[in-house]
């Protein structure tokens, strides 16, 4: 894969892991509870509060994705592998995530004025909930890092990496091994220090 490759895989990583991350602070699943002679309550439960795993994991996946760009070799693949294996683990929490979204919007009714304690009312409401698209949303934009991942353990250690001006004053004078003098004046030292 091409430089050229490297940045478009970078950068669709990037973006599917925010999608997800934002995806899973919006609602999952909302209700509106209207009990005669109370306050209308609308009650909705985001994937973070049902799923928590989801955004964490999401996070995790933005987070290593911006690290292909500064690392290399061997790290840079184990990134793309952390980076896989969380985008992959909160696919499988948004999928598998279904009772915990609706034990959690069961714990959201029990919270609502409006509910005026029927626990009967609060399990059959919590079934009759309206999912919204913001799970699936996450599902999708998860597929981006897993992918990405994947490229960067497949091709990482063929991309460039950052330049030498970034390594540490030991790294430098490490790479610049050679005891030519007239190469030192090229590059601007002074070889007689």
């Amino acid at each position: 894969m091409s430089s050229r490759g490297y940045g478009t895989t970078v950068l669709l990583g990037v973006v599917g892991a925010a999608v997800a991350f934002f995806a899973a602070s919006r609602p999952w699943a909302r209700i509106t509870v209207e009990t005669e002679g109370l306050a209308r309550d609308a009650v909705s439960i985001s994937g973070n509060d049902a799923i928590p795993v989801v955004g964490g994991l999401a996070l995790v996946a933005l987070a290593g994705c911006v690290a292909v760009l500064a690392t290399a070799g061997r790290i840079r693949v184990a990134v793309g592998a952390v980076v896989t294996l969380a985008s992959i683990g909160a696919m499988v929490a948004v999928v598998t995530g279904g009772g915990a979204l609706h034990d959690a919007l069961a714990l959201s009714l029990a919270d609502s004025p409006a509910m005026a304690g029927n626990a009967a009312l609060q399990e059959s409401l919590a079934d009759e909930a309206a999912a919204t698209a913001w799970r699936w949303v996450a599902l999708v934009a998860l597929v981006l890092p897993a992918l990405a991942g994947l490229a960067v353990v497949r091709w990482g250690r063929t991309w460039p990496s950052m330049g030498r001006r970034y390594d540490s004053v030991g790294q430098q004078k490490a790479a610049r091994n050679d005891d030519d003098p007239w190469k030192a004046l090229d590059r601007g030292e002074d070889p007689t220090v």
